[in-house]
């Protein structure tokens, strides 16, 4: 086993001899330049990154790191929760459940930070809260299908995240960077962070550090977090740069589960620790090439409602390479691969293994008028034998406003190890593993119109629809116990509108909405969490004279089932949800900051139903953040 992971990874450092050119979302290429770019230039702005994402077929969302400073948002969850078409919900075990485009699996969307996955082996979720908002650069969101060179594992959508460069002035002294957050709120919450960046010779370092405090709605449902981030950079004066993060995060919480099956000692002790390493440089004038080594240690203690514990523990290491080559303004040959080894030890269940060696190839070609991409990808997994990927996908422009997308992919998806096996998990009680299950095959596809005018205003119309054999479900047994297994066929599909719009007053306003219908065609009903129609619209407004910034988001989500059997008095009934948020900036002294207000929730909407739906009930949020 050993001997056969070596040869992986000396196979993925033997591809970056190829020319390469890395993706515009993770450097900011440029792929209308003619002539090689600085490194000056690795990291894109906003603008730049648009004017790639609108030439190219895939439809995405983005989130740069002005709009998080501007509207305050706190953490990555916020973030994600505030994007078109895209809703996450809070879970107690490890892990967010992320829907893109109104899905309702609990798993399939690929998170990455510059380049490397972060989703857990045991559940395919991801940690959101372990990755400090300070750190973040801009937040990409890729609705399915998504390009092969982004990965396995995505075929429910994928979110990119970039880090950001602390660059300093060369001309002048570099100054020590101080932000300082403070908040408190409803239901016993607590909350403080303060981040420092700092110089070190030529390179740039930021540490965050992070606590909080929740007591919840319910009982036993109380949080208590921390968390220390460590980011440092370099770029050398031959143009290569260096990149660092470690992160620790801990917590003690309380799981209530669900309403009508509750675990009222279930109790969890989590712990994460990660270390990323990485390098990235030019090769010639047209090409670039990117490395990632990436490390994971999760320790997971579980005490269960029947006072049994369990302890689950998780390593993961791997090696992620990128490279592509660029002729010319009009062709890219782009090439990926990866290697993972994936170790579970739980306490009922034992040790389990798993490796991955893939890769992907990827060619597009972009002129005036179209953009057409089409690559393949093969991932080898050591318990799943080789899985194939594609996808195709064309942009045609009609003049500088309006352009036609479509896309086809096809994904396989591979059971995690919480679903092949008993999880370990705060309703630890009610859930089994079921190591029968095969892979889900995936076919995706969307069509879409989008307009934009002006610089802020954007009109999109997409069609989408996925079919899925082989199904994972969860079926609930005459014990309570949920267990996953293979359904034969089933489909979604629906329409997506979105509107932004600048009224040039101070007032924009950002308009999704998702109809969709589904069907699981073994029961004949529909897909859980999976409901008709979804509405996320925001209105914000800037205050001329005083800059105080205000939003406002209002939410509706049709009825939708929590179980395969559809039934009634376990569905989620429709709601509707109102947030209000208000900052007010100042400056006292040398100190710059913010003061802000938030009402989530405003009309208490009682939703709650199922375990992770909805969060809790109607609270009030305030504090400051200072600059210095």
């Amino acid at each position: 086993m050993r001997y056969r992971l070596k040869i992986i990874y000396i196979l993925a450092g033997l591809i970056m001899l190829t020319p390469s050119w890395l993706t515009a979302q993770d450097h900011g290429h440029d792929q209308n330049r003619q002539q090689p770019v600085t490194l000056d230039n690795l990291v894109v702005t906003a603008t730049k990154l648009e004017d790639y994402v609108r030439a190219n077929p895939q439809q995405v969302e983005i989130m740069n790191r002005d709009e998080i400073d501007s509207r305050h948002i706190l953490n990555l969850e916020e973030a994600l929760d505030t994007m078109a078409g895209v809703d996450v919900h809070p879970s107690s075990g490890i892990g967010a459940r992320i829907s893109i485009r109104g899905s309702g699996k609990s798993r399939g969307v690929l998170v990455l930070l510059d380049g490397r996955p972060l989703n857990s082996s045991q559940y395919g979720g991801v940690d959101l809260q372990t990755i400090p908002i300070e750190m973040i650069k801009s937040i990409t969101v890729f609705k399915p299908p998504v390009p092969v060179w982004l990965g396995s594992g995505a075929s429910e959508g994928a979110v990119c995240i970039v880090s950001r460069a602390f660059e300093q002035d060369s001309d002048e002294q570099a100054k020590p960077a101080n932000q300082l957050k403070l908040n408190g709120g409803s239901y016993g919450l607590v909350e403080s962070r303060f981040s420092h960046i700092f110089q070190l010779d030529a390179s740039n370092a930021m540490v965050t550090a992070a606590a909080k405090h929740k007591d919840g709605k319910r009982s036993n449902h109380d949080l208590d977090s921390g968390s220390l981030t460590f980011h440092w950079d370099l770029e050398t004066a031959a143009a290569t740069r260096w990149e660092c993060n470690g992160r620790y995060y801990l917590s003690d919480r309380g799981t209530p589960g669900p309403l009508d099956n509750p675990t009222p000692q279930a109790r969890q002790k989590y712990q994460k620790g990660s270390i990323d390493a990485r390098i990235s440089d030019f090769i010639g004038t047209d090409s670039d090439y990117k490395i990632n080594l990436y490390g994971d240690f999760i320790s997971l203690k579980d005490d269960s409602q029947s006072g049994f514990t369990s302890k689950l523990d998780e390593w993961t290491v791997g090696v992620k390479a990128e490279t592509a080559w660029s002729p010319d303004n009009h062709k890219t040959l782009r090439f990926t691969t990866h290697c993972n080894q994936d170790t579970v030890d739980q306490t009922t269940t034992g040790r389990h293994q798993r490796e991955t060696v893939g890769g992907s190839v990827d060619y597009d070609y972009q002129n005036s008028q179209f953009t057409a991409t089409f690559g393949l990808r093969g991932d080898y997994v050591s318990d799943f034998s080789l899985h194939p990927g594609c996808h195709v996908g064309v942009a045609v422009n009609f003049g500088e406003a309006l352009r036609l997308k479509g896309n086809l992919g096809y994904s396989e998806a591979i059971p995690s190890f919480g679903q092949l096996y008993q999880t370990s998990h705060g309703s630890f009680d009610q859930v089994r593993g079921n190591p029968d299950l095969d892979e889900e095959k995936i076919i995706t596809y969307d069509l879409g119109c989008e307009y934009h005018w002006e610089s802020h205003n954007l009109l999109q119309l997409t069609l989408f629809r996925s079919d899925t054999d082989d199904l994972i479900i969860y079926r609930r047994r005459a014990d309570l116990i949920y267990q996953p297994i293979n359904t034969k066929k089933a489909w979604r599909h629906g329409l997506e509108l979105t509107l932004q719009y600048k009224f040039g007053n101070g007032l924009m306003t950002d308009f999704n909405y998702i109809l969709q219908d589904s069907k699981n065609r073994e029961t004949g009903g529909e897909l859980n969490y999976t409901p008709h129609h979804k509405l996320k619209t925001t209105l914000r407004y800037t205050v001329a004279r005083t800059k105080t910034r205000l939003e406002t988001t209002l939410r509706y989500v049709a009825k939708q089932y929590t179980e395969v059997e559809n039934q009634t008095d376990l569905q989620l009934d429709d709601y509707l949800t109102v947030d209000l948020k208000a900052i007010q900036p100042f400056l006292l002294h040398e100190l710059s900051g913010e003061l802000f207000l938030e009402i989530v929730n405003l009309f208490d909407a009682d939703y709650e139903v199922h375990q992770g739906y909805p969060d809790d009930g109607i609270r009030i949020l305030s504090g400051l953040s200072l600059s210095f």
